[in-house]
């Protein structure tokens, strides 16, 4: 007599005692772990930008493109292809499998267009830095997302779903799950040229035209520096349209715009103008403008350590102002009272305009700093994600190619890994922001540790 077991105990007993046991232990582990993260990364992406107001800007509406597309495989693309590849065969039938396909090169194409986009952001913001920013909008970035996700869905989806219709049947067996146009390897050969090969022939030359003006500005600025001059207005004109197509933007900004030491040459000029008036009244006054400018400039300064941050202030030195006596050299000459009026407003006008362009100054290299600070921080994202990409996507992209000429030459493991690979680029996304961007990770972190209400609580008190 013998009592045969139930199939489904056959099943159990058969994965706990072969050795394939402990591999599908490990794969279940490995991808799962992969996803989770890939999943937590991408959520920590998309909190991020919604909690810390100083992360939304332009380009990282890019990065936040990305990341819902890299949470749309972490969450759906990774999961189902892991159960396939456990279990052998598809088990979920036809139409989730045409979902799964829709849906993974849907989100993978949008990858690669996000990139595309991000690249020529980058790129025509270093080459037309004036012509460009102004049209770098928020709604422009928006549209531009719109379309890669627009024209990812229009060239995948409808193939995917209804090519069985198209050609009149579904030729994918019911155990399997690929898209069936590309069940011939010559078709997948130019998807794959046209999916991955071209794209990243297009950020490579990008990435190394912003790599050479960026050496080139650098180049510029240091001859300026080495030179010890100035930058005066034809030379920023040069250095501001190193790409040769912002000359009338470049042309405007340096018209409306003028060094403190240009505002001070004024000041001096008026007030030179005002003592020159004044003492051809004095027949025995030979002496020069320039030693009444000296004068008056050394009255300037003995003034200004004063504090006048405030116009009241000025206001109360007023009388100050007024009592000064200015002495022309030994003859023991005094100017009357209408020139004591005269020397107080233009010494005034002097203080208040150095002080104002002073701060103007200050304010202008703090937003330079800043402006350079973000370019570091957009340049090293750029660099890290394309290499994140090209380094994951290569290997599979390499098997399409041999597969090709050599139908046989690769074994299914390592096609699931090399399919797999492409998978982790999603993981890796949100780890590149964090390492080269100091916002991101500080982010990152508050949320993790549960910290970001009460740092965003003591911001607001102080």
């Amino acid at each position: 007599f013998c009592r045969c077991a139930p199939k489904s105990d056959y099943l159990l007993l058969y994965l706990v005692t072969s050795p394939l046991h402990s591999q599908v232990i490990i794969i279940v582990f490995l991808t799962g772990s992969l996803s989770f993260i890939t999943v937590v990364g991408n959520i920590l992406v998309l909190v991020s930008f919604k909690v810390n107001k100083s992360l939304k800007t332009v380009n990282n509406y890019y990065l936040l493109s990305l990341a819902f597309a890299d949470l749309t495989i972490g969450t759906l693309s990774m999961n189902l292809y892991t159960t396939y590849i456990i279990m052998g065969q598809w088990a979920l039938g036809p139409v989730v499998c045409d979902l799964w396909l829709a849906i993974d090169y849907v989100a993978s194409n949008a990858s690669v267009m996000n990139l595309l986009v991000i690249s020529f952001d980058r790129y025509f913001s270093v080459t037309r830095p004036l012509t460009y920013r102004t049209k770098r909008t928020t709604k422009r970035a928006m549209t531009m997302i719109a379309l890669a996700w627009s024209i990812s869905f229009i060239l995948w989806a409808p193939a995917i779903l209804f090519w069985q219709y198209i050609v009149g049947e579904r030729t994918v067996q019911p155990n399997e799950c690929y898209i069936q146009f590309l069940s011939e390897p010559i078709i997948t050969f130019c998807t794959a040229i046209a999916a991955f090969y071209l794209p990243v022939s297009i950020m490579a030359i990008l990435f190394w035209k912003i790599y050479q003006e960026t050496e080139k500005r650098a180049k510029d600025i240091q001859g300026l520096k080495g030179s010890g001059s100035s930058t005066n207005p034809s030379q920023a004109q040069n250095l501001d349209n190193s790409s040769g197509k912002d000359t009338v933007g470049s042309q405007r900004m340096n018209n409306n715009s003028s060094s403190p030491g240009e505002e001070n040459q004024k000041c001096c000029r008026t007030l030179c103008f005002q003592f020159s008036a004044f003492w051809t009244r004095f027949p025995a006054s030979n002496r020069s403008c320039n030693t009444t400018t000296i004068t008056v400039e050394e009255t300037e300064r003995s003034s200004v350590n004063s504090d006048m941050d405030a116009a009241s202030e000025v206001n109360k030195n007023s009388q100050h102002y007024e009592s000064i006596k200015v002495q022309k050299g030994s003859d023991g000459l005094t100017p009357s009272s209408p020139l004591d009026q005269s020397v107080a407003k233009a010494t005034r006008d002097a203080v208040l305009a150095k002080r104002f362009a002073t701060k103007a100054k200050i304010e202008i290299n703090k937003r330079k700093n800043e402006k350079k600070a973000n370019e570091k921080k957009a340049a090293r994202t750029l660099s890290a994600i394309l290499f994140a990409f090209i380094t994951t996507w290569l290997p599979y992209n390499i098997m399409v190619l041999v597969n090709t000429f050599c139908q046989d030459c690769i074994p299914e493991s390592l096609w699931a890994l090399g399919y797999w690979l492409c998978y982790v680029n999603s993981t890796v996304n949100p780890m590149c922001y964090a390492l080269c961007n100091k916002t991101f990770r500080t982010t990152f972190r508050d949320i993790l540790i549960c910290q970001w209400n009460q740092n965003r609580n003591n911001a607001r008190a102080l």
